[in-house]
C-alpha cells in the first residue's frame, strides 16, 4: 500500500499541474497578461497533496482488505476526491486573499479522478497477473469438507488470481479422513489444526462448516492467532441478518431486536421506480436482438417462440415468467424421467447435458439471451432487475421455513447467485446468498450486481 500512497501523491500533484495548463492554455477566459504565475500554484501543492492523501486514508483507500471489489474502491475514490475538492473550494471561498481559479480546481478534480482510477485499474490487473504466476500466494486451510468446503476448494483451484491456494481440509467426520475432494486431501481432524498451520505454512484459515460450535472456533482462533494467520468464516443465518440487529434491554437483560427488512416501504418504492426505468430502456435497447432471436427460435425448431412457466414471486404469488424457448416442444413431459439425474443438491433441477435443449437453446443459455424476455416481467411488476432467482412451485413445496425468506422480495433477472457461480452453486448456498442480499440491500449493491453480471454473461460462467 506504500506504493499506492506515493503514486497517489505524485498523481495528485500532476493533476494540478495539468489543470493549470488546461485552464490557462486551452480554457483561456482571461487576457494573457492576467494569467497568474505558475510558482504560487506549485507552492500550494505542499498543502493540497497531504490534505487529499489524509482524506483518502480516512476513506480506507490504503487498507489492503477494505474493498471486496474494484468497483467499491472506485466509488470510494470518487467520493473522497469529491469531498477533497469541496473542502478546497470552501477554503478558497473563506480565504479570499488567496486568488485561486475555481475552474482550475474543478479541472484538477476531473483529471485526478481519471489518473487515479487508471492507476488503480492498471495496478489491479498487474497484481492479478503476478498472483496468477504464484506471487505471494497464501496457503489456505479449509475447515470442513462438506458441500461448502468443497465448493470453496473448487473455486480457489479455478481462480489462480485470488492470491489464495487451498492445501487441504480439516474434518472431524471419521468417514472423510484420508479422502480427497477436488484433488485436495483431508489432512486431519480439528486437533491437528495447530500442527498443520506450522508445518504447512498456512497463512489463512476458512471455517466452512456449521458443525463447529462458536466456542470451539474461538478456541482455535485464540490458540493460533499468534502465528499471524488470517481467519475467515462462512456466515450462518444470524450473521447474515446482523445488519438488522439492534441492541436492547429488558429488565437489565441485553437483547438483540431484529428490525424489518430494508426492502419495504420507501426503499421498495425506490427500487420499483429504478426497475421501471431500467426495464423500459433495456427493452428499447435490445429490441433488435429480441426480434432477431424470435425469428431464429421459430426457424430452428418447431413450437412457440416464447416459453412461459409458472414461478413463485413476491410473498408467494404465482406469475408467468417469460423466456425464449430453449428446449424441444414437449420438454416438460420428459421431466419425470430426467429428475433423478439432477447434478445440483437441494430443491433445484440442473444437468449439464440436458437432452431437451436445442442447439440454439444451448447457445442462448450460455449467454443468458433466453432470459431477455423477462424484462417484460420486470416492467409489469412481477420481477425486479436484481433479486433472488424465481423458484418453481414444485421447489417451494420442499422448502424449509427459512428458505421461504427468499419470497419476501420480488425475484430478479440477475442476483448474487448468478454472479457467484450460477449452476455450480448448491441450493443451500444459493439461499444464503439470497438472504444476504435481502438483509443488506442498497441501490449500490444492485448497481454492483448489475455491473458484475456483464462479464459473467459474456464469458458464460457456470451457465447450463
Amino acid at each position: 500500500m506504500a506504493i499506492k500512497f506515493i503514486l497517489d501523491g505524485c498523481l495528485i500533484a500532476a493533476s494540478f499541474v495539468l489543470a493549470y495548463f488546461v485552464r490557462f492554455n486551452i480554457l483561456l477566459f482571461v487576457p494573457p497578461d492576467s494569467i497568474p504565475h505558475f510558482q504560487p500554484y506549485l507552492r500550494t501543492l505542499v498543502f493540497i497533496v497531504p490534505l487529499w492523501l489524509a482524506l483518502f486514508k480516512l476513506f480506507g483507500l490504503y487498507e489492503a482488505r477494505k474493498f471486496s471489489a474494484l468497483i467499491d474502491e472506485m466509488a470510494a475514490l470518487f467520493l473522497s476526491l469529491s469531498l477533497s475538492t469541496l473542502l478546497l473550494l470552501g477554503f478558497l471561498f473563506l480565504n479570499r486573499e488567496l486568488w485561486f481559479s475555481r475552474l482550475l480546481v474543478i479541472n484538477a478534480w476531473g483529471i485526478a479522478f481519471i489518473l487515479l482510477a487508471l492507476s488503480r485499474l492498471l495496478l489491479f490487473f498487474f497484481l492479478r497477473w503476478l498472483r496468477a504466476l504464484g506471487w505471494r500466494r497464501r496457503n489456505v486451510l479449509i475447515i470442513g469438507a462438506g458441500e461448502m468446503g468443497r465448493l470453496l476448494a473448487y473455486k480457489l483451484s479455478q481462480d489462480k488470481t485470488s492470491g489464495y491456494k487451498a492445501i487441504g481440509f480439516v474434518e472431524d467426520d471419521p468417514a472423510k479422513l484420508n479422502s480427497f475432494f477436488h484433488g485436495l486431501p483431508v489432512l486431519g481432524d480439528s486437533g491437528a489444526i495447530k500442527r498443520l498451520i506450522v508445518s504447512r505454512k498456512v497463512t489463512a484459515v476458512i471455517f466452512a462448516s456449521a458443525k463447529f460450535p462458536a466456542e470451539k472456533i474461538l478456541d482455535i482462533i485464540t490458540e493460533n492467532e499468534r502465528y499471524g494467520v488470517e481467519f475467515k468464516l462462512v456466515p450462518g443465518i444470524l450473521e447474515l441478518i446482523a445488519s438488522r440487529l439492534d441492541i436492547d434491554e429488558l429488565g437489565g437483560i441485553p437483547l438483540l431486536t431484529v428490525s424489518e427488512i430494508r426492502l419495504r416501504g420507501f426503499n421498495a418504492l425506490i427500487k420499483r421506480g429504478v426497475d421501471i426505468i431500467l426495464s423500459a430502456l433495456c427493452l428499447l435497447l435490445f429490441a433488435p436482438i429480441l426480434c432477431f432471436f424470435c425469428l431464429l427460435v421459430k426457424l430452428t425448431s418447431p413450437g412457440p417462440v416464447f416459453f412461459t412457466q409458472e414461478r413463485i414471486g413476491l410473498d408467494g404469488r404465482v406469475f408467468s415468467m417469460f423466456k425464449f424457448r430453449s428446449m424441444i416442444e414437449n420438454a416438460e413431459q420428459l421431466f419425470p424421467q430426467l429428475e433423478p439425474l439432477s447434478e445440483v443438491a437441494g430443491n433445484i433441477f440442473k444437468i449439464k447435458n440436458d437432452p431437451r435443449i436445442t442447439p440454439l437453446g444451448r447457445f442462448m443459455r450460455r449467454l443468458s439471451i433466453d432470459e431477455l424476455p423477462q424484462l417484460l416481467n420486470v416492467f409489469f411488476g412481477q420481477m425486479s432487475m436484481v433479486g433472488p432467482r424465481p423458484p418453481l412451485p414444485r421447489e417451494v413445496v420442499n422448502y424449509n421455513p427459512w428458505h421461504l425468506k427468499r419470497l419476501r422480495v420480488r425475484p430478479g433477472i440477475t442476483g448474487l447467485w448468478q454472479i457467484s457461480g450460477r449452476s455450480l452453486l448448491p441450493f443451500e448456498e444459493m439461499v444464503r446468498l439470497d438472504v444476504y442480499y435481502i438483509e443488506n440491500w442498497t441501490l449500490w449493491l444492485d448497481f454492483k450486481i448489475l455491473m458484475r453480471t456483464i462479464p459473467v454473461v459474456f464469458f458464460g460462467g457456470g451457465a447450463y
